[in-house]
């Protein structure tokens, strides 16, 4: 049973309503030291999650001198959007964007900022430091429990065919399951009666996961650039439920050019958050963002 070491001493939550480019409200949740944040992590949640999970994480985050920020994806958690639905690449990467640029504006230019993304979550990541859209500066990026490339490496070539041109709106079941996400029986109970979580996306939608994959895995895609290099860690339990590691971790290396770091936390669940290992990570985490805004205190 996971307990907590330390209560949150200095820790305030806060929602900010963010406007896309095209009007919708997203909801940009921060949890923020009480005293100037040494650091700031940005959370990419995956498919069924959203901000509401980390109801313990982000104080502790934040009981670190880390800014925690999580975005509700559109059409996930309080942001707007349809459900079951993930939208265009090009809304996907523009909404990031507008979230990080209002991070990076609300830290300053001189606090170390690190993307943190898990499951579904870190293909978004990769995809959105590919694309040439991306400017905002970050200084570290963490791939946690992601089966980077998943739908190139389960689909043949003219299975992906078929799944890029179909635009049905029939839903698809992802099949997730609690006892796989985590061991301990409240969490389970949660992530069940969890009213706001996405169990399943539209046929299209799946297109747009492929498509966003492409940007990472595909080299000659058009809208593709190369993110900077920057401290890359791609961190998991031992085994995950939901993930071929050894596949991740070779499209990980392809992306990182042999230049990333990997770390293994002792666990076989796939929720990382909702393990006995839970306080190692954001510990960790804090340090290796904290680490880098150490060349701007010299």
């Amino acid at each position: 049973m996971i307990e907590t070491k330390r209560p949150p001493q200095n820790v305030r939550r806060e929602i900010i309503t963010l406007s896309a480019d095209d009007g919708a409200r997203l909801a940009l949740h921060l949890w923020r030291p009480r005293r100037r944040p040494k650091g700031a992590v940005f959370y990419f949640h995956g498919l069924q999650s959203h901000a509401g999970w980390l109801w313990e994480v982000g104080p502790r985050f934040a009981d670190n001198d880390i800014a925690f920020f999580v975005l509700d994806r559109r059409g996930s958690g309080v942001s707007d959007g349809p459900r079951n639905e993930i939208p265009d690449v090009a809304t996907v990467i523009s909404d990031y964007t507008v979230a990080l640029t209002h991070v990076r504006e609300t830290i300053g230019d001189d606090v170390p900022l690190s993307l943190f993304g898990h499951c579904l979550g870190g293909s978004f990541l990769a995809a959105l430091v590919h694309h040439a859209d991306f400017t905002v500066r970050y200084e570290a990026a963490v791939y946690c429990s992601t089966w980077l490339g998943r739908l190139h490496s389960l689909l043949g070539e003219s299975e992906r065919a078929a799944l890029a041109a179909d635009t049905g709106t029939q839903l698809w079941d992802a099949g997730l399951r609690s006892e796989d996400f985590t061991a301990v029986p409240r969490y389970q109970r949660f992530i069940d009666d969890d009213d706001l979580a996405i169990r399943s996306i539209t046929r299209r939608s799946r297109g747009t996961l492929l498509e966003l994959e492409r940007l990472y895995v595909d080299p000659d895609h058009p809208d593709r650039s190369e993110p900077p290099r920057v401290p890359t860690v791609f961190v998991s339990g031992l085994t995950d439920p939901f993930l071929d590691l050894d596949d991740s971790r070779r499209v990980f290396d392809r992306m990182v050019t042999e230049r990333g770091t990997i770390i293994h936390f002792p666990t076989d669940r796939h929720y990382l958050f909702y393990t006995d290992v839970r306080d190692d990570l954001v510990d960790w985490a804090s340090t290796h963002t904290l680490l880098q805004g150490l060349d701007r205190d010299v």
